[in-house]
Protein backbone atom coordinates (compact mmCIF):
# COMPACT_ATOMS: atom_id res chain seq x y z
CA UNK A 1 0.00 0.00 0.00
CA UNK A 2 1.19 3.69 -0.80
CA UNK A 3 1.75 6.32 1.66
CA UNK A 4 -0.62 7.92 -0.24
CA UNK A 5 -3.45 5.10 -0.32
CA UNK A 6 -2.68 5.24 3.80
CA UNK A 7 -3.81 8.67 4.10
CA UNK A 8 -7.04 8.52 2.36
CA UNK A 9 -8.34 6.76 5.07
CA UNK A 10 -11.84 6.94 3.07
CA UNK A 11 -13.91 8.04 0.32
CA UNK A 12 -15.10 11.40 2.21
CA UNK A 13 -10.98 12.22 2.28
CA UNK A 14 -10.50 11.13 -1.29
CA UNK A 15 -12.47 13.49 -2.85
CA UNK A 16 -12.03 16.45 -0.03
CA UNK A 17 -16.12 16.17 0.68
CA UNK A 18 -17.39 16.70 4.41
CA UNK A 19 -18.44 13.43 6.05
CA UNK A 20 -21.08 14.56 8.44
CA UNK A 21 -21.68 11.36 10.86
CA UNK A 22 -18.00 11.06 11.19
CA UNK A 23 -17.53 14.73 12.20
CA UNK A 24 -20.60 14.47 14.76
CA UNK A 25 -18.91 11.08 15.91
CA UNK A 26 -14.92 12.68 16.40
CA UNK A 27 -17.19 15.69 18.47
CA UNK A 28 -19.01 13.44 20.74
CA UNK A 29 -15.67 11.22 21.02
CA UNK A 30 -13.75 14.88 22.40
CA UNK A 31 -16.63 15.39 24.54
CA UNK A 32 -16.44 12.10 26.22
CA UNK A 33 -12.66 12.12 26.62
CA UNK A 34 -12.57 15.81 28.30
CA UNK A 35 -15.16 13.93 30.37
CA UNK A 36 -13.28 11.27 31.55
CA UNK A 37 -10.27 13.46 31.61
CA UNK A 38 -11.87 15.61 34.05
CA UNK A 39 -12.87 12.74 35.79
CA UNK A 40 -9.54 11.57 36.21
CA UNK A 41 -8.56 14.85 37.38
CA UNK A 42 -10.82 14.88 40.21
CA UNK A 43 -9.71 11.51 41.12
CA UNK A 44 -5.86 12.18 41.01
CA UNK A 45 -7.19 15.70 43.63
CA UNK A 46 -9.09 13.63 45.75
CA UNK A 47 -6.29 11.21 46.88
CA UNK A 48 -3.86 14.06 47.12
CA UNK A 49 -6.41 16.42 49.09
CA UNK A 50 -7.43 12.96 51.43
CA UNK A 51 -6.98 14.73 54.70
CA UNK A 52 -9.06 17.60 54.30
CA UNK A 53 -12.21 15.03 53.99
CA UNK A 54 -13.89 12.28 55.67
CA UNK A 55 -15.35 8.94 55.13
CA UNK A 56 -18.33 7.42 58.28
CA UNK A 57 -20.60 5.01 59.05
CA UNK A 58 -18.67 1.89 58.16
CA UNK A 59 -15.28 3.50 56.89
CA UNK A 60 -12.27 4.59 58.16
CA UNK A 61 -11.80 8.32 58.74
CA UNK A 62 -8.99 9.94 56.70
CA UNK A 63 -7.95 12.30 59.30
CA UNK A 64 -10.92 14.40 60.15
CA UNK A 65 -14.00 12.88 62.27
CA UNK A 66 -17.02 13.25 60.67
CA UNK A 67 -18.69 16.22 61.77
CA UNK A 68 -21.89 18.20 61.24
CA UNK A 69 -23.32 21.55 62.06
CA UNK A 70 -26.28 23.90 61.33
CA UNK A 71 -25.29 25.24 57.90
CA UNK A 72 -24.20 21.27 56.78
CA UNK A 73 -26.16 19.96 53.96
CA UNK A 74 -27.09 16.99 52.11
CA UNK A 75 -26.04 16.60 48.46
CA UNK A 76 -27.91 13.37 46.87
CA UNK A 77 -30.14 13.04 43.53
CA UNK A 78 -29.32 16.13 42.52
CA UNK A 79 -30.92 18.08 45.75
CA UNK A 80 -29.13 19.96 48.01
CA UNK A 81 -30.74 19.16 51.12
CA UNK A 82 -30.56 21.05 54.64
CA UNK A 83 -29.24 18.76 57.34
CA UNK A 84 -32.18 20.55 59.69
CA UNK A 85 -34.78 18.87 57.69
CA UNK A 86 -34.01 15.35 59.34
CA UNK A 87 -31.95 16.14 62.37
CA UNK A 88 -33.40 18.63 65.23
CA UNK A 89 -30.61 22.11 66.09
CA UNK A 90 -30.05 19.89 69.10
CA UNK A 91 -29.53 16.72 67.34
CA UNK A 92 -26.63 18.90 65.32
CA UNK A 93 -25.16 20.36 68.36
CA UNK A 94 -25.35 18.13 71.22
CA UNK A 95 -25.54 14.83 69.60
CA UNK A 96 -28.42 11.66 69.24
CA UNK A 97 -29.35 10.12 72.41
CA UNK A 98 -28.22 6.63 72.71
CA UNK A 99 -28.90 4.34 75.66
CA UNK A 100 -26.67 2.19 76.98
CA UNK A 101 -27.24 0.11 80.44
CA UNK A 102 -29.88 2.19 81.09
CA UNK A 103 -28.16 5.45 80.69
CA UNK A 104 -28.63 7.55 77.92
CA UNK A 105 -25.14 9.15 76.42
CA UNK A 106 -25.16 11.85 73.51
CA UNK A 107 -23.09 10.83 70.15
CA UNK A 108 -22.08 12.69 67.08
CA UNK A 109 -24.00 12.28 64.55
CA UNK A 110 -22.58 9.70 62.06
CA UNK A 111 -23.02 8.40 58.11
CA UNK A 112 -24.54 5.67 58.82
CA UNK A 113 -27.07 8.15 61.02
CA UNK A 114 -27.97 10.39 57.96
CA UNK A 115 -28.24 7.38 55.98
CA UNK A 116 -30.78 6.21 57.94
CA UNK A 117 -32.96 9.68 58.44
CA UNK A 118 -32.80 9.59 54.86
CA UNK A 119 -34.14 6.06 53.50
CA UNK A 120 -37.61 6.92 54.13
CA UNK A 121 -37.60 9.27 51.89
CA UNK A 122 -35.03 7.63 49.73
CA UNK A 123 -35.48 3.77 49.65
CA UNK A 124 -31.86 3.70 46.95
CA UNK A 125 -30.03 4.82 50.29
CA UNK A 126 -29.86 1.10 51.45
CA UNK A 127 -27.08 0.52 53.67
CA UNK A 128 -25.19 -2.24 51.63
CA UNK A 129 -25.17 -0.33 48.81
CA UNK A 130 -24.40 3.10 50.34
CA UNK A 131 -21.60 5.46 51.45
CA UNK A 132 -22.09 8.41 52.87
CA UNK A 133 -19.06 10.72 52.65
CA UNK A 134 -18.45 14.25 54.01
CA UNK A 135 -16.39 16.80 52.36
CA UNK A 136 -15.05 19.11 54.89
CA UNK A 137 -14.53 21.89 52.56
CA UNK A 138 -18.00 22.25 51.22
CA UNK A 139 -19.54 20.95 54.69
CA UNK A 140 -21.63 18.45 52.91
CA UNK A 141 -22.51 15.10 53.09
CA UNK A 142 -22.94 13.09 49.95
CA UNK A 143 -24.43 9.84 49.60
CA UNK A 144 -21.89 7.75 46.88
CA UNK A 145 -23.12 4.27 45.47
CA UNK A 146 -20.97 1.73 45.94
CA UNK A 147 -20.82 -2.13 44.27
CA UNK A 148 -20.21 -5.09 45.43
CA UNK A 149 -18.10 -8.02 43.42
CA UNK A 150 -19.20 -9.90 39.93
CA UNK A 151 -17.66 -12.89 39.38
CA UNK A 152 -18.06 -15.89 36.52
CA UNK A 153 -17.84 -18.46 39.48
CA UNK A 154 -21.01 -20.77 39.51
CA UNK A 155 -23.33 -19.76 36.52
CA UNK A 156 -27.26 -20.11 37.29
CA UNK A 157 -29.98 -19.83 34.94
CA UNK A 158 -31.28 -15.44 34.49
CA UNK A 159 -35.10 -15.17 35.52
CA UNK A 160 -37.82 -14.27 33.22
CA UNK A 161 -38.04 -11.18 30.80
CA UNK A 162 -39.25 -8.45 32.19
CA UNK A 163 -43.28 -7.25 31.22
CA UNK A 164 -43.83 -3.63 30.88
CA UNK A 165 -40.71 -2.27 31.77
CA UNK A 166 -40.14 1.41 30.58
CA UNK A 167 -36.61 3.40 30.57
CA UNK A 168 -37.56 7.12 29.50
CA UNK A 169 -34.35 7.71 27.96
CA UNK A 170 -32.18 5.23 26.64
CA UNK A 171 -28.21 4.83 27.15
CA UNK A 172 -26.23 5.98 23.91
CA UNK A 173 -24.82 3.13 21.88
CA UNK A 174 -21.48 4.79 22.17
CA UNK A 175 -21.06 4.07 25.55
CA UNK A 176 -21.60 0.60 25.45
CA UNK A 177 -19.22 0.69 22.29
CA UNK A 178 -16.64 2.26 24.44
CA UNK A 179 -16.86 -0.01 27.60
CA UNK A 180 -16.54 -3.31 25.07
CA UNK A 181 -13.60 -1.68 23.40
CA UNK A 182 -12.09 -1.42 26.82
CA UNK A 183 -13.05 -4.97 28.14
CA UNK A 184 -11.39 -6.07 24.74
CA UNK A 185 -8.29 -4.49 25.60
CA UNK A 186 -8.21 -5.71 29.14
CA UNK A 187 -8.98 -8.80 28.35
CA UNK A 188 -6.29 -8.81 25.41
CA UNK A 189 -3.55 -7.52 27.57
CA UNK A 190 -5.03 -8.95 30.73
CA UNK A 191 -7.38 -11.62 30.68
CA UNK A 192 -9.34 -10.21 32.96
CA UNK A 193 -12.87 -9.11 33.65
CA UNK A 194 -14.16 -4.97 33.55
CA UNK A 195 -16.19 -3.21 35.77
CA UNK A 196 -17.71 0.08 35.08
CA UNK A 197 -20.41 2.75 35.95
CA UNK A 198 -22.96 4.90 34.17
CA UNK A 199 -24.31 7.88 35.39
CA UNK A 200 -26.74 10.65 34.28
CA UNK A 201 -25.85 14.03 34.42
CA UNK A 202 -29.16 15.74 35.09
CA UNK A 203 -28.54 19.27 33.63
CA UNK A 204 -26.70 18.49 30.81
CA UNK A 205 -28.84 15.83 30.40
CA UNK A 206 -26.25 13.19 29.35
CA UNK A 207 -25.05 9.67 30.29
CA UNK A 208 -21.20 9.39 31.01
CA UNK A 209 -19.06 6.11 31.76
CA UNK A 210 -16.63 6.25 34.48
CA UNK A 211 -14.41 3.28 34.93
CA UNK A 212 -13.10 3.07 38.82
CA UNK A 213 -10.53 2.10 40.89
CA UNK A 214 -10.56 -1.94 40.87
CA UNK A 215 -9.09 -5.25 41.25
CA UNK A 216 -9.91 -7.15 38.36
CA UNK A 217 -9.18 -10.80 37.77
CA UNK A 218 -10.09 -13.82 35.23
CA UNK A 219 -12.89 -14.51 37.13
CA UNK A 220 -14.11 -11.87 39.09
CA UNK A 221 -14.16 -7.79 39.25
CA UNK A 222 -14.26 -5.71 42.44
CA UNK A 223 -14.35 -2.09 42.97
CA UNK A 224 -12.42 -0.79 45.38
CA UNK A 225 -12.09 2.81 44.76
CA UNK A 226 -12.81 5.11 47.99
CA UNK A 227 -16.05 6.36 48.75
CA UNK A 228 -13.99 9.73 49.04
CA UNK A 229 -12.35 9.74 45.85
CA UNK A 230 -15.70 9.10 44.13
CA UNK A 231 -17.82 12.10 46.03
CA UNK A 232 -14.75 14.21 45.13
CA UNK A 233 -15.41 13.32 41.10
CA UNK A 234 -18.75 13.85 41.10
CA UNK A 235 -19.62 16.56 43.61
CA UNK A 236 -20.11 19.16 40.98
CA UNK A 237 -22.34 17.26 38.86
CA UNK A 238 -26.12 16.93 39.52
CA UNK A 239 -26.13 12.95 38.93
CA UNK A 240 -27.90 9.46 39.28
CA UNK A 241 -26.11 6.51 39.07
CA UNK A 242 -28.20 4.39 36.72
CA UNK A 243 -26.42 1.01 35.67
CA UNK A 244 -23.52 -0.65 36.70
CA UNK A 245 -21.58 -2.87 34.06
CA UNK A 246 -18.90 -5.74 33.88
CA UNK A 247 -17.79 -7.88 31.34
CA UNK A 248 -17.43 -11.74 31.15
CA UNK A 249 -14.72 -11.63 28.44
CA UNK A 250 -14.86 -14.42 26.10
CA UNK A 251 -17.66 -16.41 28.28
CA UNK A 252 -21.13 -15.94 27.76
CA UNK A 253 -22.88 -13.36 29.94
CA UNK A 254 -25.03 -15.35 31.93
CA UNK A 255 -25.50 -14.17 35.69
CA UNK A 256 -22.77 -15.81 37.55
CA UNK A 257 -24.13 -17.06 41.53
CA UNK A 258 -21.78 -13.64 42.59
CA UNK A 259 -23.92 -11.71 40.43
CA UNK A 260 -27.25 -12.88 41.93
CA UNK A 261 -25.98 -12.25 45.67
CA UNK A 262 -24.31 -8.81 44.89
CA UNK A 263 -25.86 -7.08 42.31
CA UNK A 264 -29.63 -6.03 44.60
CA UNK A 265 -29.66 -2.35 45.06
CA UNK A 266 -33.23 -1.40 44.15
CA UNK A 267 -33.20 1.10 41.05
CA UNK A 268 -30.12 0.07 39.16
CA UNK A 269 -30.20 -1.34 36.29
CA UNK A 270 -26.65 -4.30 36.07
CA UNK A 271 -25.70 -5.09 32.40
CA UNK A 272 -23.24 -7.94 31.29
CA UNK A 273 -21.48 -8.49 28.34
CA UNK A 274 -20.03 -11.42 27.13
CA UNK A 275 -18.36 -13.16 24.11
CA UNK A 276 -16.17 -10.04 23.60
CA UNK A 277 -14.22 -11.99 20.71
CA UNK A 278 -17.16 -12.11 18.56
CA UNK A 279 -17.90 -9.28 16.40
CA UNK A 280 -20.60 -8.62 18.13
CA UNK A 281 -20.49 -9.63 21.65
CA UNK A 282 -23.66 -10.91 23.87
CA UNK A 283 -25.50 -8.62 26.62
CA UNK A 284 -27.82 -9.14 29.11
CA UNK A 285 -29.48 -6.56 31.63
CA UNK A 286 -31.61 -6.75 34.39
CA UNK A 287 -32.67 -5.08 37.49
CA UNK A 288 -33.55 -6.17 40.94
CA UNK A 289 -37.17 -6.44 41.92
CA UNK A 290 -36.82 -5.64 46.07
CA UNK A 291 -40.72 -6.61 46.22
CA UNK A 292 -40.39 -10.04 45.23
CA UNK A 293 -37.03 -10.84 45.46
CA UNK A 294 -36.14 -12.05 42.41
CA UNK A 295 -33.94 -10.36 39.42
CA UNK A 296 -35.92 -9.72 36.14
CA UNK A 297 -34.14 -9.54 33.05
CA UNK A 298 -34.74 -6.45 30.23
CA UNK A 299 -34.28 -6.71 26.50
CA UNK A 300 -31.19 -4.60 26.05
CA UNK A 301 -32.87 -2.63 22.82
CA UNK A 302 -35.20 -0.68 25.53
CA UNK A 303 -32.02 0.37 27.79
CA UNK A 304 -29.91 1.27 25.02
CA UNK A 305 -29.97 2.98 21.85
CA UNK A 306 -29.82 0.88 18.40
CA UNK A 307 -26.95 1.77 16.65
CA UNK A 308 -28.68 -0.02 13.63
CA UNK A 309 -31.64 1.99 14.12
CA UNK A 310 -30.92 4.11 10.86
CA UNK A 311 -28.58 3.83 8.25
CA UNK A 312 -25.96 6.80 7.68
CA UNK A 313 -27.56 7.56 4.25
CA UNK A 314 -30.82 7.60 2.49
CA UNK A 315 -31.26 4.22 0.62
CA UNK A 316 -34.33 3.22 -1.56
CA UNK A 317 -35.63 0.33 -0.61
CA UNK A 318 -39.12 0.35 -2.98
CA UNK A 319 -36.00 -1.71 -5.10
CA UNK A 320 -36.29 -5.08 -2.74
CA UNK A 321 -39.78 -7.02 -3.91
CA UNK A 322 -41.37 -9.03 -1.01
CA UNK A 323 -43.61 -11.97 -2.57
CA UNK A 324 -44.97 -12.85 1.11
CA UNK A 325 -45.61 -11.39 4.39
CA UNK A 326 -44.64 -12.72 7.94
Amino acid sequence: MTKANDAQTNIFSLFGLPDEVEEKRRKEEEARKKKQEEMAKRAEEAKKNGGTTSVSGGNKAKNEPFEVDLDTYIYHLGERIAITEYFTPEEIENGLVKKKKDEKTHEKITGNDVRKRLEKDYPDLVAAYTDMVWIKPKNMIMAVPKAKKKGLKQDVKSSAPAEGFMVSERIPFQILHDFITLSKSIYGNHGTELHGDIYFDLDKREFFLDIPHQVAFRETVERIEEPIVTAEKLMDIRFMKVMEIHSHHVWAPTPSSTDFMNERQPNMLYAIVGRINQLLPDITVRYFNKENQKHISIDPNMVFSNSFASPTNNYDLSVVEVPYHG
